[in-house]
């Protein structure tokens, strides 16, 4: 069996104490797999007595959260009291993969790291270098059934995509705008059966785009990213927050010239910007494309990741309005939080898809236009 991940998947490594929010302080409650626990039963001394005080073992065993949310064994230093008595190897499993994820697949375990942690959401919007993955050996791990033709289909629409994107010569707005449309018709071959081999065209949408649509599209998208269930408390008024600031770039829904200005010093002096944004939008096309092939929706994956382009381009722009300034540490603090709200929130992707198939805000003319 191969493992299969991105090239920057080798340069990851937890900082530990150097993290400015640590994912054993986010809040989360954090699971402990079976044989996990039962070591931690069998610990002895005054540490283990501490495992077994600090961990509730009723249904899934998990870690008893301190009154600020953290974990029990974050320390003083933002170290791991499990790791430093008891070494890495003892540590549940969750706390060993994450930000690690897995998909399987037969024959193919593919991985990569998540951008809800500051140290991978760095590497990965850092990447100066076209998309690359690699393989190695690993023992077998078994998967769920799905349809060996629509996986290989699916394989190669994604190789197109995921190529598509790393195309430079094409604005990245462009590039979105034609893997979005390429998406809805790859669905409609998937929807019919007809697995055809079409290739990404560009779509013409420049007559049917009026500026007051992208204007209030884009607070209509983040007034429903207000609805969704906040994991930290000050995610809600940073939406406020920003949404205020950006409505000020428009009249009337209309964008005003000042705002038209600010947007072209904004493109012209922070061009990395969309390189950075090149690397996320391959991030969520490699990490959920694949998936279409055991639900059979891979539009619903093409939408999120054009959802969260736009989004995330929006808060990074409200930064720069806000800060007069955006460096790569604001944008990965930025997506970082985004990540933790809306990939790694159960409900709220659950939320998301749901509005992907039954609001006309996020119809695939719409997203169009943004």
């Amino acid at each position: 069996m191969k493992m299969r991940a991105p090239e920057y998947y080798k340069e990851f490594k937890c900082i530990a104490d150097k993290c400015k929010d640590s994912c054993c302080s986010a809040g989360w409650e954090i699971d402990i797999d079976d044989e996990t626990a039962k070591f931690y039963k069998s610990v002895p001394g005054e540490f283990g007595d501490k495992l077994r005080k600090k961990v509730d073992f009723s249904g899934p065993s998990h870690f008893i959260l301190n009154n600020n949310g953290n974990c029990p064994f974050l320390n003083d230093c933002g170290l791991c009291d499990i790791y430093i008595n008891l070494g890495e190897e003892k540590l549940c499993q969750i706390c060993t993969d994450h930000p690690r994820y897995f998909e399987w697949f037969d024959g193919v375990k593919e991985c990569g790291v998540g951008l809800c942690c500051e140290e991978a959401a760095r590497i990965i919007l850092s990447q100066n270098r076209h998309f690359k993955t690699y393989e190695i050996d690993i023992p077998f791990e078994g998967c769920d059934e799905y349809d060996d033709e629509i996986y290989n289909y699916l394989l190669k629409c994604r190789t197109k995509i995921i190529e598509y994107l790393d195309n430079d010569e094409i604005s990245l707005t462009e590039r979105i705008k034609n893997i979005l449309w390429y998406a809805y018709m790859t669905q409609l071959d998937l929807d019919s059966g007809l697995l055809d081999d079409d290739d990404i065209i560009s779509v013409d949408t420049d007559e049917t785009v009026d500026k007051k649509g992208v204007g209030d599209g884009m607070a209509s998208i983040i007034d429903f990213f207000m609805t969704l269930e906040p994991n930290s408390d000050n995610w809600i008024p940073c939406l406020q927050r920003n949404l205020k600031l950006y409505k000020t770039t428009f009249e009337n829904g209309i964008l005003s010239e000042e705002a038209r200005e600010n947007l072209n010093i904004f493109e012209k002096k922070y061009h990395e910007i969309n390189i950075y944004l090149k690397n996320i939008a391959i991030y969520f096309v490699w990490r959920y494309f694949l998936k279409g092939c055991f639900d059979g929706d891979v539009l619903s994956k093409i939408k999120l990741m054009t959802v969260s382009i736009s989004v995330l381009k929006w808060l990074f722009y409200c930064h720069w309005l806000e800060y007069e300034d955006v460096n790569l540490l604001d944008c990965v603090e930025i997506v970082k939080s985004y990540s933790e709200e809306i990939e790694y929130s159960e409900d709220n992707m659950n939320s998301i898809f749901d509005a992907f198939c039954d609001l006309e805000l996020f119809d695939v003319e719409n997203l169009l236009k943004l």
